[in-house]
Order: C-alpha cells, then structure tokens, then sequence
C-alpha cells in the first residue's frame, strides 16, 4: 500500500521480519519452559547464555527485529519465584535488553541493521493461569491499577535502550491504553506498537470489538504524536489474522500493520499440550502484505527455521508484485 504513513523505526518501503516463538526455541537449550510459572523470564537469570542463543538464532534466519525476552518478567513473580526484590526485577529487565543487543553483536550485523523491540507483555501472561487469553481480569482492574503495575517495566526497557515498545499480546484496549499511559508517563521520545490478541477475526478475548480497540489507541495522546507507529495482531490463529486487518483498515487506511500468528496448532489448556499441526503461511503473506503489512514474524510454537521461511515467502511475494 503506497499510501501509508511511515514513522520511526520504520523505514518506507522496507518489510521487516520479525523473529519467532521465544520459548519454543528456546527450548531447544532449556528443558521445562512450558511448565514453568515463570515461562522464559527465568533464563534471563538462570541462563544468559542460552537466551543470547535464541536471540542470535533468529537473527541468523533472517529476523531484522528481535523482541527482549521481558514478556513475562514482573515485580511479582520474581519476588515469588526467584526471591528477587524490585531493584534486582529492574536490573534483570535491563538485562534482557543487553542480551538481545550482545546477539546482535555477535551476529556480525550492524546496530542500525537489527531492530530491538522491548517486550511488554500483558498482566494475564504473568499469572500463568492463561488469562492473557481471556483477558478475564479485566473485571476487576482498573486502568491505574494495570498502570501502577506496568510502569516499572516499560521504565526499565526504556532506560535500558530498546528501539521501541512492544506493547504484546493485549486482550483489551482498556490494558493497551494503559501501557500507552506508561511509556506516556516514561518521558522521552521512544515509539510504541501494540498487537492484540484475538478471540475470531472481529473481536478481543474480553469481547470488544477490533475496531473499537484501533479507535481508541487513535484517541490516545501518543497517537497523535506520532509514536504509535504500527498495530497489529499476534498470538492467534493464522487464518484470522486477514479478517483482523480488514476491521484495521476500516478504520485507518494508513497505519502501518504488523503481524506474528501462532504456528496453527491449538493449545489446550487442560492438557497443558500443543494440538493439532502448523499451517503453511505463503499464500497468506501474499495476502497480507497487500493489506498494508509491514513486518511479518512468528509467535508461539514457530522456531527459527519458521522465521526463514517466513523471509523467503516475503522474497517470493514481493518479487511477483
């Protein structure tokens, strides 16, 4: 789509491959990710090494923006698994983002070449109880209180130098808002995405519409500075993921669109197991890059060698343009 309106770190013009499901490759190097309360977050102090690892992995099948392995980590949970008060919380946030930069390093590309996304994960995703799914807590919270809880991560990522917010995985434009209000009240200047999780093609897991949830991120202050400079859907079903955009573009034509799909396969939360197989994603590039896509990458249960047919798909469609 010729008629999108680009804003930093984007660059006109150019497709962004973003990398994939975090904890599904990093399982390769640590045993139990699934099951454990505190999902990936804990190998940032248990295991350094393995999560510059995963980074790097992606980079080298072709990811040009890395996302810190921050989803999950909370003032909360670190204290109750780790014994880790908040100024230790903090400094493990800030390691996240050395992590991510390090592989970076180490990959042999250039800084300007990789784009860091600090990962800011919902409140749900921290409870390991899969509310992020449903976003059910949003009952009971209030908009200050999911700021009040928020804030000390997006400061930390912020301070730590990431390129952007990657506000993920959002069941509700009432928490997205909020993270919005957080890197509001941060200061400075760093940009902001925000991708929605996904009930079907139309709705959020709380039940609000798609459509309402892009009017009211319009609404925000941040939006209208510019610093909002994409939106988009991750963690769900790839086949939704062309509604979604549809109900995006109705109500803005020119905002840039990322996208990061689950694999296909289906989770069950009462086995606690992944089901069903991963769908072949081409023909649905295709499709989306049409729509105004401006990054494409993965989220659960794609690896790193999904994340390289991925670039070659967006290779394949561009080159039949």
């Amino acid at each position: 789509m010729e008629n999108l309106n680009f804003s930093p770190p984007l660059t006109k013009g150019e497709i962004f491959i973003v990398d994939g499901g975090f904890s599904t490759q990093l399982s390769n190097y640590v045993p139990g990710v699934d099951d454990d309360p505190l999902w990936t977050a804990r190998s940032v102090v248990t295991n350094p090494e393995a999560v510059q690892q995963t980074h790097l992995d992606f980079i080298k099948a072709g990811a040009r923006v890395i996302l810190t392995n921050s989803y999950q980590i909370s003032n909360q949970g670190f204290q109750k698994y780790l014994d880790l008060d908040a100024k230790s919380t903090t400094d493990a946030i800030h390691s996240s983002v050395k992590m991510a930069k390090c592989a970076v390093k180490k990959s042999g590309k250039l800084e300007s070449e990789i784009l860091v996304g600090g990962s800011v994960g919902p409140f749900g995703a921290c409870q390991h109880d899969g509310s992020e799914y449903t976003g059910a807590y949003m009952e009971h919270m209030s908009r200050e209180e999911l700021v009040s809880w928020h804030l000390p991560r997006v400061r930390a990522l912020i301070e730590g130098g990431v390129d952007f917010i990657a506000a993920e995985t959002m069941p509700s434009w009432r928490e997205a808002l909020s993270v919005l209000d957080c890197v509001s009240s941060a200061g400075g200047f760093t940009p902001i995405w925000l991708s929605f999780t996904l009930k079907d093609e139309n709705l959020l897991p709380t039940g609000e519409p798609l459509q309402d949830a892009i009017k009211h991120v319009r609404r925000h202050e941040l939006f209208s500075k510019g610093r909002v400079f994409a939106v988009g859907i991750n963690c769900c079903h790839p086949s939704l993921v062309s509604g979604a955009i549809d109900n995006i573009r109705r109500i803005t034509k020119t905002l840039p669109v990322i996208v990061y799909p689950n694999s296909g396969e289906t989770w069950n939360g009462s086995s606690r197991k992944w089901e069903g197989v991963g769908e072949d994603w081409d023909l649905y590039i295709e499709v989306w890059l049409k729509k105004g896509v401006v990054a494409i990458g993965g989220c659960c249960r794609t690896r790193s060698d999904t994340v390289n047919t991925i670039r070659l798909s967006v290779a394949k469609a561009i080159s039949n343009t």
